[in-house]
């Protein structure tokens, strides 16, 4: 069910509150981790590259002399952006309110669509709770989650903390991203950490 979301749009939809709308995350972690998503998209071959994924390749080869940072922060918002344009395409969320200046000011996002949510944190419990093996995409949205310090929408329990830092070490699935996610992640990292919020 949820396998045509792009990693971001998941992300976008589990920081959600359902009814109001409104992100129950820090802005500024949700953009970026959407914006890591997008980064670590380019690495699934043979899945569709979402327009922000396409738009961080694009950045990334005008800028080569950037560093991963850069590119997150470069991005971030347009990642952020489509990924609320994807939920509102797919009939998961309605918009209510108004854009100030073309932006989401004062805009909220109530799900429409609770059965794709519950899917959502269906396969997350799957992998976390009940140790099934995690998709590549599945293990990079754990990853980008718990890095990004959003993991308070997944699973929770002290007995899901083995499994979560398997996954989220690159054990398993995870490693086959290899240097790209550490890479990421490192950046995605340093960013929030120099963020006060």
């Amino acid at each position: 069910m949820t396998t045509n979301l792009t990693i971001g749009e998941q992300i976008v939809l589990l920081t959600l509150d359902e009814k109001t709308g409104e992100l129950r995350e820090a802005p500024l972690r949700v953009s970026l981790a959407a914006s890591a998503a997008a980064l670590l998209e380019l690495e699934f071959p043979g899945t569709p590259v979402s327009p922000v994924a396409a738009a961080m390749d694009e950045h990334k080869r005008n800028h080569p002399e950037e560093t991963p940072r850069e590119w997150l922060l470069a991005v971030r918002e347009a990642a952020l952006d489509a990924a609320y344009q994807g939920l509102l395409e797919k009939g998961l969320v309605r918009e209510e309110g108004r854009r100030v200046l073309g932006v989401f000011g004062s805009v909220k996002h109530p799900v429409t669509d609770p059965s794709e949510l519950a899917a959502l944190r269906g396969r997350l419990t799957s992998v976390l709770a009940e140790g099934q093996d995690p998709d590549e995409r599945t293990a990079a949205l754990i990853t980008v989650l718990h890095h990004s310090g959003l993991k308070a929408v997944l699973p929770q329990g002290p007995a899901l903390d083995d499994r979560l830092t398997a996954i989220t070490e690159g054990q398993g699935q995870a490693a086959a991203l290899g240097d790209t996610i550490r890479t990421t992640i490192a950046a995605l990292t340093a960013v929030i950490a120099a963020s006060a919020f």
